[in-house]
């Protein structure tokens, strides 16, 4: 199942009366038996806070409803019928109806009715424009006209919506919403190109028409991207040195930033970028007494965090890696010892996550490079809760090393045993089963193979 580390899903947040009590949403789903139903809501439109509900459909009729407490009055939700992506307008006191069937081409198609319905038809049209993941193995070129090609379908979707008020204000979301993909898409075509955005003219020129301070860029997602290019220093290499970089993420957001909802949502993006990518060794105390002051108003997140910061403080290397049972794509269950007798250099993965799914090229030119080498193996760990978009990716790439799933359980264990806050991570383990590095670089750094040939010589 997708989870909005991820980045990407849109929730949009406004105010609404209530009318009667219905469920937010019902419907019938004609869908197979193991498919993925799920709601994305981004509370009070963080990213960072998404939770993924399950729904639960009556197995006979294909009958469902949802209900929850809606503090905002009103949502747009992402919904995730397996790995199709739609969307829904939520309301608090109305009742949302979407039906979900079947095509002749086996894709699922929903339609709309029940209160709200034209907004509902708006937002999903939306929800399917501008998903970044959908576009994963596409040139930039091809992307950017299916991007467009996808905008100009929502926006009319967004101009057939009734009341003349909400029309207006989705025409400006969507329109928000289309600059954030074309400056994504060109961080793509940057990399692509071993170049910076700023290379680009056109990237500069989109910048300049966010405000970050407004709702609907903070909606649009386009405010953390403004914050990230104030930013004058240099992002560093996946495990390099991110606490200057950090640093001055906090000084941007303390000098320009007013908007009460994305200063809360850099409070929460600020430490989990230094967590998750940065190399735990540089800067770790400047960082961690700047930051407490920085987020003295949400001390929630400092509590969150402070269990990471004494994991960094706390080095794991050298000690054993937890006892965790690991599950084969044919189900066979092993425990994590069995990996004993090679160093094993480890990928910790999951189908929805864009940067992994992005490694894996290197990944596998990695295996084939060493694949001489007796003393090492490679191993990928899936967090997946999907375990059909696993096998489906398994089945679409073939990889040539050993592949593991682990349920929640095990996820959660050797995540806090090794700090591990976000996705991809790598981790190599010696031959006994203790940890060599916690935090080793990612395939894509050419300064891995040298590690790896220097451990195990």
């Amino acid at each position: 199942m997708k989870k909005a580390f991820l980045t990407l899903c849109t929730v949009l947040l406004l105010c609404a009366c209530s009318s009667n009590n219905g469920p937010l949403l019902k419907g019938v789903a004609q869908l197979d038996e193991d498919a993925e139903f799920a709601i994305n809501y981004l509370p009070d439109g963080d990213i960072y806070q998404a939770k993924v509900i399950d729904l639960r459909v009556d197995s006979i009729t294909g009958a469902y409803e949802f209900d929850m407490e809606l503090p905002e009055g009103v949502a747009d939700v992402d919904l995730y019928v397996n790995q199709q992506i739609f969307g829904a307008h939520l309301e608090k006191g109305k009742t949302t109806i979407i039906d979900i069937r079947q095509g002749e081409d086996g894709e699922y198609i929903c339609s709309f009715s029940g209160d709200n319905a034209d907004v509902s038809e708006a937002v999903s049209a939306a929800a399917f424009a501008y998903d970044l993941f959908s576009l994963q193995d596409m040139s930039y070129a091809e992307a950017q006209a299916l991007v467009d090609k996808r905008h100009a379908e929502a926006m009319q979707k967004a101009e057939a919506i009734k009341d003349a008020t909400l029309s207006e204000y989705y025409q400006k979301l969507f329109n928000a919403r289309y600059t954030g993909m074309r400056l994504r898409l060109l961080g793509d075509r940057a990399a692509e190109e071993k170049c910076k955005e700023t290379d680009f003219p056109e990237y500069a020129q989109l910048i300049a028409t966010i405000d970050p301070n407004s709702d609907l860029d903070f909606t649009a997602m386009n405010s953390i991207l403004w914050v990230m290019n104030k930013v004058q220093a240099a992002q560093p290499t996946f495990k390099g040195d991110y606490s200057g970089y950090c640093l001055e993420m906090m000084r941007v957001t303390d000098s320009l930033v007013t908007n009460p909802k994305l200063r809360k949502q850099m409070a929460y993006c600020i430490p989990q970028t230094f967590f998750a990518y940065g190399d735990h060794e540089t800067g770790k105390e400047e960082f961690w007494t700047r930051y407490q002051e920085f987020a003295k108003d949400y001390p929630e997140y400092i509590e969150a965090f402070k269990s990471e910061y004494e994991k960094v403080v706390q080095n794991m290397d050298g000690q054993k890696v937890p006892d965790i049972t690991l599950e084969r794509p044919d189900g066979t269950k092993v425990p994590i010892s069995s990996l004993q007798g090679k160093y094993t250099y480890i990928d910790v993965w999951a189908t929805w996550c864009g940067p992994c799914c992005k490694e894996i090229p290197h990944v596998e030119k990695l295996v084939e490079l060493m694949k001489d080498n007796a003393n090492l193996q490679f191993v990928s760990f899936s967090v997946d809760s999907d375990r059909a978009a696993w096998e489906a990716k398994l089945e679409k790439d073939k990889p040539a090393w050993q592949q593991f799933i682990l349920d929640a359980d095990a996820n959660k264990t050797l995540s806090d045993a090794l700090g591990i806050t976000g996705i991809p991570r790598f981790f190599v383990l010696g031959p006994d089963g203790t940890i060599v590095n916690q935090d080793a670089k990612r395939p894509s750094d050419p300064e891995l193979v040298d590690y790896l040939n220097a451990l195990t010589k």
